[in-house]
């Protein structure tokens, strides 16, 4: 099988994670929180918006990198017997903290519509988490 099948396939599982029962809830109360903050805050009719601040967008780059874990560093072994990649595990952390303090800092660094930056991380972290949460699987070898 190619690398792009396996991106593919590992990308499309990530997103079929959306639809498990709770996180539809967490994304339309996402999406209705920042449609909120959008109508009070309104962050790009003020002069608060500054052109960085649409760097925000590059923390998607963190279901790209958990992806990658999960191809590079998949569970060793022979499918009956599956053993753990530590180098891999420690890896997938790595993003997953490192994908918090992306949504800690951005919400810091846009004063003034923290409200919308806040609802737009949510938004965002779940096609990440769903993302970690495949290459997990395929790190540990522990599938569902």
């Amino acid at each position: 099988m190619w690398p792009v099948d396996i991106a593919l396939g590992f990308s499309r599982s990530a997103l079929e994670f959306m639809l498990l029962p709770p996180i539809p809830l967490i994304v339309v109360i996402a999406l209705g929180s920042l449609a909120c903050a959008w109508i009070k805050q309104a962050p790009f009719r003020t002069q608060a918006w500054k052109t960085h601040h649409w760097f925000v967008l590059s923390h998607m780059l963190f279901f790209a990198a958990a992806i990658a874990v999960g191809m590079l560093w998949p569970a060793t072994g022979p499918p009956s017997t599956r053993f753990p990649n530590r180098a891999g595990v420690r890896y997938l952390d790595a993003v997953m903290y490192s994908s918090f303090a992306s949504c800690a800092f951005w919400i810091w660094r846009m004063k003034g519509f923290r409200w919308f930056a806040g609802s737009l991380m949510a938004l965002m972290e779940v096609p990440v988490l769903g993302a970690l949460f495949v290459a997990g699987m395929s790190v540990t070898g522990d599938w569902l």
